[in-house]
């Protein structure tokens, strides 16, 4: 119910106190940030309005205009603004997937403890995202008990409904460790075909056939990072600020530790492994708030007139297999977060954005480029940080903390004219292509990469992304860029509350 506004400038208005339908609604409805409007979708025919009240905020000072849709809730105050009503989003929508709603009772206390006077009632709304009234609960003020209690049910019961009528897309599968939840997994990876999950934990590295039960392989310190090359028959480990190899098929032998390799001593912040110029890569970081130094290794060759060459088996016996030479080694004045591979040259993640550099040149470029005005956007943040780039079909889909965007091949904003702004603060993304899956503490954002609406929300606690096999970029920045396949299923594997899951399609 909609009572009447307030002049913009002062001065107050007589209108008379009615229910809106969604077309006035969309008529009503102003916001500084005209995207806020559009995403909405109140012209979408499956759009529906299921409530609205009229709420007290702060010692009746303030009337709020609350709707609740069949997909958001909307807060809004009634303004005057040249002659004309209008109601202006005052904080940004609330999922209905992430909308909690909660109320209680009050009364003032006389001599601090002795309850005097009327009750009061009130409704406490609040998101487990972050953009809703900056991550706080609002508190609003009901005329009675039935408003407050009217409000609760109809929101938890649209909620239910709509989990009931969604399609959803992704689910996490049944905790692979079987119930060994002694084992508190750092990270983890995949190889053989998926079918060989290998863990890292404060104590080693354990390995587990995806439908056994895990063994102990190496005895190291806070792993932090594994990696398995299997074109090289390699395991690389980062523990305690150290990179190691050992040969795969070392890993049953009494001997693995002998035949392992320390190719970083105590200063490595983080490696990634991968492949760029047709070679098997290994890119080891040290980096520092205010630099980065990356060092890029790959297996030697074997001599020409080396057995190892015609036998295969004995080749990961060689006593030289587990280590690495360096290719390349360079300097970069920026704190790094993270490397991917492209297919000629490396994107680098960092504190100052994405950084593409050549590992033949070592020549470095802005990902974004600075000319470009429609990119202002970015450039309104204080530091975005950058988590990773997807190539889909003829655009590249960057990935912030904050929000993710297109560009295309020259780093100008794409036609594809999509923004995401996450509702949560994810720490990593995985694609599961039509999806772009953002990895947040408490939930896991699922949106639809066409135009980025948000298509379903996972509820977990502690969650983190383990392992991906999703590759972000197989090209480089000029090149013609491969579609997604329509039919990859990626393998993700999560991690909550002490359990280890796989992310798969329903």
């Amino acid at each position: 119910m909609v009572t009447p506004p307030t002049e913009e400038k002062g001065t107050s208005s007589k209108l008379e106190v009615r229910t809106l339908d969604l077309s006035e609604l969309d008529d009503l409805l102003l916001s500084k940030d005209g995207e806020l409007k559009h995403d909405l979708k109140l012209k979408d025919p499956r759009r529906r309005l299921i409530y609205q009240s009229t709420f007290k905020y702060k010692s009746k000072r303030k009337e709020y205009q609350v709707f609740l849709l069949d997909h958001v809730l909307v807060v809004a105050e009634p303004k005057i603004i040249e002659g004309r009503e209008r109601l202006r989003i005052i904080h940004h929508p609330i999922p209905l997937q992430l909308l909690q709603v909660s109320s209680e009772q009050t009364r003032q206390k006389v001599l601090g403890c002795v309850p005097w006077g009327k009750i009061h009632y009130r409704l406490n709304f609040s998101s487990l995202g972050n953009r809703f009234n900056k991550g706080r609960a609002l508190t609003l003020s009901c005329s009675t008990a039935e408003v407050s209690k009217t409000w609760t049910e109809t929101v938890n019961a649209q909620r239910d409904a709509e989990q009931i009528v969604d399609s959803n897309v992704l689910r996490l599968g049944q905790d692979v460790l079987k119930g060994n939840r002694e084992i508190k997994v750092n990270c983890a990876a995949l190889y053989d075909d998926d079918q060989i999950i290998a863990y890292g934990t404060d104590d080693g590295v354990y390995f587990q056939p995806q439908n056994g039960r895990p063994r102990k392989a190496i005895d190291l310190t806070g792993v932090r990072h594994i990696e398995v090359l299997e074109d090289l028959s390699l395991l690389v480990v980062l523990a305690e600020r150290s990179v190691f190899t050992f040969p795969l098929d070392a890993l049953d032998q009494f001997d693995r530790m002998n035949r392992m390799s320390r190719i970083a001593n105590g200063q490595a912040t983080f490696f990634k492994a991968g492949t760029c110029m047709g070679r098997t890569m290994v890119c080891i970081v040290k980096a520092t708030s205010s630099s980065s130094t990356v060092k890029a290794l790959e297996r030697p060759e074997p001599p020409p007139e080396s057995p190892l060459l015609v036998n295969r088996k004995l080749k990961t016996s060689f006593p030289e297999t587990a280590k690495l030479k360096v290719f390349k080694e360079f300097y970069l004045a920026t704190e790094l977060y993270s490397i991917q591979f492209l297919k000629t040259k490396l994107c680098a993640a960092g504190a100052t954005g994405f950084e593409i550099i050549d590992l033949v040149t070592l020549d470095t470029q802005v990902l974004l480029d600075p000319a470009d005005n429609a990119l202002e956007f970015v450039r309104q943040y204080k530091r975005p940080r950058p988590l990773c780039v997807y190539a889909i079909k003829n655009d590249f889909l960057v990935c912030y903390r904050e929000f993710a965007f297109y560009v295309n091949k020259n780093g100008w904003k794409s036609d594809k004219d999509v923004v995401i702004y996450w509702e949560g603060i994810p720490t990593a993304c995985a694609l599961h292509y039509p999806h772009i899956v953002a990895f947040s503490p408490n939930f896991l954002e699922i949106r639809h990469v066409d135009d980025g609406s948000l298509v379903q929300v996972i509820h977990e606690n502690s969650l983190r992304c383990l392992y991906t096999g999703s590759s972000p970029l197989r090209t480089s920045i000029g090149d013609p860029i491969p579609q997604a396949s329509r039919t990859s299923n990626n393998s993700t594997l999560v991690s909550c509350a002490n359990k280890v899951m796989f992310l798969t399609s329903e």
